[in-house]
């Protein structure tokens, strides 16, 4: 018989995140198939289909990274920095890429750029965490709405019928 659970452990979080971040993501694909077909259309269409998809996939994989070895800091440090740098820079595309872009998915691209920036800072200096909560909670916290803002885009990109900026 084993130890009882850690009842201030992150693993069933990280669990419940990445589990519903891929449900999500496994949704919209088929979403995106039946709503624009094989290829999404043109171009700039595809890319923002794209943009969509990562940023429902980017929390799934910091959740499955921060559940790797909790012991480990550096693997969680290193899928937090690496996915928040993946998101930012779909952002940056979002902005400097042709293509039209909604009122409420440029918000979203912007509310998801402050998100990533701060996951990216954590995982590069943890130690700049004073709130009372440790790094990986903290990460928690912004994955979590990370992926808001995923399901969110993923709306907007069923009911816009006009926008095809992104990644």
């Amino acid at each position: 018989m084993g130890a009882p659970p850690d009842p201030h452990s992150l693993d069933p979080f990280y669990t419940a995140l990445s589990q519903a971040s891929f449900v999500l993501l496994g949704l919209w694909w088929v979403v995106a198939q039946l709503k624009y077909g094989r290829g999404g259309g043109d171009r700039t269409r595809r890319r923002h289909l794209y943009g969509v998809t990562l940023f429902l996939l980017i929390p799934g994989v910091m959740g499955v990274t921060a559940l790797v070895n909790p012991e480990v800091a550096l693997l969680w440090r290193v899928g937090f920095g690496v996915m928040g740098l993946v998101g930012l820079f779909e952002c940056v595309l979002f902005f400097t890429t042709p293509g039209v872009r909604t009122r409420g998915s440029t918000l979203l691209r912007l509310f998801a750029a402050l998100l990533c920036a701060p996951i990216v800072v954590i995982a590069a200096a943890p130690t700049i965490v004073d709130v009372g909560l440790t790094p990986r909670e903290v990460e928690a916290i912004l994955s979590s709405l990370l992926l808001i803002v995923g399901a969110h885009m993923a709306y907007f990109a069923m009911t816009e019928p006009d926008e095809t900026a992104g990644a």
